[in-house]
């Protein structure tokens, strides 16, 4: 027979269990579950902030290397084009002092730069109307000057408000249409920016050994040699990165200056050398110089100089001396390169 006591016993056990199982979970508990889940959603929500923002910043950096890159390639490939850099018709630059007055030689309104670093004169390659046609820019007018070439001036500056900090890199001249042409009828844009966030301190100044001359100040400086340019530019991605791009742009076009084509003839049975000369660049301001090498003393001299396409010389010194003739043209602080050699031999005094 079972135990009355050890039944009873068994059972107040099961109704203490039901008990509690009827009455659910106590407020210390909840609150504890409360606190682990806000915890472990705090944590979660703190993780997604911050990944999205490390891929925002990683999207922005790279949106400006990619603008800065963008902006490098154009400008190397104007320079590629231009048949002047940084001299104007009647003068070079021949440091960051003169590009001032270098720009202004050249016709243009010095409200239009801040800190001018190239100036670059681009072939219009487009036919040129007597008056621009209806429906495009200047319509009904002629197109505005110069007609045959665009006047490109790169100039750096603070960014303002609605660009990123510290610098941006500004550009003068007519737009080039989406095929690179330019539109002759077209006005120059003043104060387009071309892009920003250029930093103000770099590391290192580049290197431009002499001929060349180095003009620019922080994250956009250039060393121009003549037809060549070493471009340098230096994005301020943030406060600890700085992105550096640097390489060597060379016009195609710049040896393509004009050069005098002499020609000259020696009066029968006499010394008497008449010289005329050719010159297919701008009469504006121009002046020619005639030199003179007597190859058999190694003497050189200038003969002449002036504005006028001929003259006449007399050969003088001694029996078979040969005399070499060339022609160079000066605009300014400009000088060509000399024009062809033509060389005459001294006849005896005897035989004349």
């Amino acid at each position: 027979m079972k135990s009355p006591l050890r039944t009873s016993g068994l059972n107040d056990r099961h109704s203490k269990a039901d008990s509690k199982v009827r009455n659910g979970f106590t407020l210390v508990e909840l609150l504890v579950a409360a606190g682990i889940t806000s915890l472990v959603v705090s944590i979660a929500g703190f993780g997604v902030i911050a990944a999205t923002r490390t891929n925002q910043r990683t999207e922005a950096i790279a949106a400006r290397r990619h603008d800065l890159s963008r902006a490098f390639d154009f400008i190397s490939n104007e320079i590629r084009m231009a048949t002047r850099i940084n001299q104007s018709q009647v003068m070079q630059a021949t440091n960051a002092a003169s590009m001032s007055n270098m720009l202004t030689s050249a016709g243009l309104d010095a409200s239009n730069w801040n800190n001018p670093v190239l100036y670059l004169e681009i072939p219009i390659s487009a036919q040129v109307p007597n008056v621009c046609p209806m429906g495009g820019p200047n319509a009904g007018s002629p197109p505005p000057q110069p007609t045959t070439y665009d006047q490109v001036v790169y100039d750096i500056r603070p960014s303002s408000q609605d660009w990123l900090a510290p610098n941006a890199i500004h550009r003068y001249g007519r737009i080039p249409k989406s095929d690179g042409s330019i539109d002759p009828c077209s006005n120059p844009v003043a104060s387009d920016t071309l892009v920003d966030a250029i930093a103000e301190q770099i590391d290192t100044t580049p290197t431009c050994p002499a001929p060349g001359v180095l003009v620019g100040k922080g994250g956009f400086q250039a060393c121009v040699k003549g037809s060549q340019v070493d471009l340098t530019m230096r994005s301020k991605i943030s406060d600890v990165e700085i992105h550096r791009l640097s390489s060597t742009a060379t016009s195609r076009s710049v040896n393509s200056s004009p050069v005098p084509v002499l020609t000259a003839t020696q009066q029968p049975g006499t010394n008497q050398i008449d010289l005329s000369w050719q010159w297919s660049g701008s009469m504006n301001g121009v002046t020619f110089e005639v030199n003179k090498e007597v190859i058999t003393t190694a003497q050189k001299s200038q003969i002449y100089s002036g504005s006028s396409m001929s003259n006449a010389t007399e050969m003088t010194g001694s029996t078979g001396d040969q005399h070499c003739y060339t022609v160079i043209a000066k605009v300014g602080q400009i000088t060509s390169s000399a024009s062809n050699k033509v060389c005459f031999t001294q006849m005896s005094h005897s035989t004349l």
